[in-house]
């Protein structure tokens, strides 16, 4: 036992530990630096051309708070590196195909998860609000203001979320507020109520206006005020009733009624507008079949009119008499007059 337990331990030393992809540079532009694996070069530019730009559009939603001094992004070929590129002792989700890693500003994007390719450009969207979000409030942002945040930056959108929501609506099963926190799960899943609520709840909040009038879209100054409380060391209730009037409570059970109009009713236009399409559809059959219809009678009156013409055609007339000169037209002949004479017979 002893000598098996040995050869063992050799074995295990003896294999060679897996290797860390190697990562190459791109020069320094501005906040965002870049480092790649070998082959990934023109995919690595396009991150960084386009990160400041979206770091300047994410900024807008956190005025007057701090933002990101330096970021490092690193771009891998699968998501199975993220873990073998992750700081040390952080590793990163099996799930993951990005992480961001706020308190030290990294950002680690895979190009795919195994088969499944992946648009870069809106992983590092995302990351990058996480980043951002991070630098601006800190701890004090709730997970789910997180998950939200990056999720109204990167422009995602999945359609089995959005039956997630229409079952939350018809069906119940909303998370309240107090457990959404710790209803996220340990992966992350389109489906899962707790990362569909906090998207629809955080857009909810990003399109409410000071007002409860839905008139009042506030052009997002309303949530970026309420940000902008959170990150100056407001509570989240004292920040909502800063920014919209109302604790974060009251403007929970708001978006839970909105959610329930938007997809109880859903269903009733969809019928309706399934009813016109339909009576379109049913207009359209009418027109083609009275058209079809139409064809046919007017080639039937041109075969009736060729046959009319063949017959026309196929008659022979008969040319008119004409009377000798001096012999009286009107005047019956001999033959007519005595048709058994047999002189006129000879």
């Amino acid at each position: 036992m002893k000598l098996f337990v040995a050869l063992a331990l050799v074995i295990a030393l003896a294999a060679p530990a897996r290797a860390t992809p190697r990562l190459e540079m791109l020069p320094s532009t501005g906040r965002v630096d870049v480092r790649y694996q070998p082959g990934l070069e023109r995919t690595a530019r396009e991150l960084q051309a386009g990160a400041e730009q979206e770091l300047s559009r994410i900024s807008d939603d956190l005025v007057d708070l701090p933002v990101p001094r330096v970021i490092h992004v690193q771009l891998v070929r699968d998501a199975a590196s993220l873990t073998e590129v992750a700081p040390e002792g952080r590793g990163a989700p099996p799930w993951a195909i990005g992480v961001a890693y706020p308190d030290l500003g990294v950002i680690s994007v895979a190009m795919r998860r195994g088969a499944t390719l992946s648009d870069p450009m809106t992983t590092l969207r995302h990351e990058l609000a996480h980043i951002a979000l991070g630098a601006a409030i800190g701890p004090r942002a709730p997970h789910w203001l997180h998950e939200g945040f990056a999720y109204q930056h990167s422009g995602e959108w999945s359609w089995e979320r959005s039956e997630t929501l229409a079952g939350m609506a018809w069906f119940g099963g909303v998370v309240p507020l107090d457990e959404l926190d710790r209803s996220f799960p340990a992966e992350e899943l389109p489906a899962d109520r707790a990362y569909a609520e906090s998207y629809d709840f955080v857009g909810y909040l990003s399109r409410r206006g000071r007002y409860e009038d839905t008139a009042d879209d506030g052009d997002r100054w309303p949530f970026r005020k309420f940000l902008m409380q959170v990150g100056h060391g407001d509570d989240l209730d004292t920040a909502a009733m800063r920014a919209f009037g109302k604790p974060l409570h009251a403007l929970f059970d708001e978006w839970r009624e909105d959610l329930g109009k938007r997809y109880l009713l859903a269903p009733i236009g969809l019928l309706g507008l399934g009813v016109w399409v339909l009576c379109g559809l049913l207009l359209m059959v009418a027109w083609l079949r009275r058209r079809r219809q139409n064809r046919r009678r007017i080639a039937q009156w041109d075969r009736e009119e060729r046959l009319h013409d063949e017959v026309r055609a196929s008659e022979v007339v008969a040319p008119p008499y004409v009377a000798w000169p001096g012999e009286d037209p009107l005047a019956e002949s001999d033959e007519d007059e005595h048709p058994d004479d047999p002189k006129l017979m000879n």
